[in-house]
């Protein structure tokens, strides 16, 4: 499960982190994937709650595990019966395209 969280500047070098509400099936705002995104991959993330989104670069990555004896893994239980929490820090960013040039035949496409 991935939580996402976005970074923006606040005063004196620290940062404000907003939750990003994902839709999925379990209505719990995270994202189940088994393949989560990578530091420096770009991903688009919709905010269901916000109604707002975007392009976003994954700036950090924090997991957390259950522990062994707790609620999410139950004791002489050989594996936990939740998965890892994964938490990202992500912060905005133009997408892949952003220094694509027009050629001269696109951009007398373009004005025709």
């Amino acid at each position: 499960m991935c939580s996402y969280y976005i970074r923006t500047p606040a005063d004196g070098g620290q940062f404000y982190y907003d939750r990003v509400n994902v839709s999925s099936p379990h209505h719990d705002g995270k994202m189940h994937t088994p393949y989560p995104p990578s530091t420096g991959d770009l991903i688009h993330l919709w905010d269901t709650v916000a109604k707002k989104g975007g392009t976003f670069t994954v700036l950090a990555r924090q997991w957390m595990h259950s522990s062994y004896g707790s609620t999410n893994w139950p004791l002489l239980e050989q594996q936990p019966t939740v998965g890892p929490l994964l938490e990202l820090i992500v912060e905005p960013v133009e997408d892949v395209f952003r220094y694509q040039a027009l050629r001269q035949d696109d951009e007398a496409e373009a004005s025709s």
